[in-house]
């Protein structure tokens, strides 16, 4: 949980608070990076899990992502604490550099998935055609 003043002790999220839910991917880097939100233009550090925000009631436009070389898994939505209580936000980093995050108001998937599948699969592939065309070009003789 994040608060606006580190050291102090967790306190109920104000009616406008912004609640916002980041997840890694299993087995992931994520411990070498944390995600960012941005915020209005305004960057927050976040941390994995459940992150409470304060903020003022209006329309509030969000960016997540996570800085590793460069910045990954990059997604946005717009919420309304205007009335009621913003949804919570839900985000999942991806399995990969090249993929966006997802985002959403339910908890979400983390995507890039299948390619990562698809990508092992053909380097599997390729390794057991080398190894089997050395065995087969060998001829089966051993010294």
């Amino acid at each position: 949980m994040t608060h606006p003043f580190p050291g102090t002790h967790p306190v109920a999220p104000s009616p406008s608070a912004l609640t916002l839910f980041t997840k890694k991917t299993p087995g992931s880097f994520g411990a070498l990076m944390k995600p960012t939100a941005v915020i209005n233009g305004h960057t927050v550090p976040l941390e994995w899990g459940q992150n409470v925000l304060q903020a003022q009631p209006g329309v509030h436009h969000i960016e997540i992502y996570c800085q590793y070389l460069w910045k990954i898994g990059k997604a946005g939505i717009t919420v309304d604490n205007t009335t009621a209580p913003a949804a919570p936000v839900y985000y999942a980093a991806p399995w990969h550099n090249f993929s966006k995050g997802a985002i959403g108001h339910q908890p979400v998937k983390n995507p890039g998935g299948i390619t990562i599948l698809v990508v092992l699969a053909v380097v599997f592939a390729l390794v057991a055609f080398c190894c089997i065309g050395a065995s087969l070009m060998d001829g089966g003789t051993s010294v």
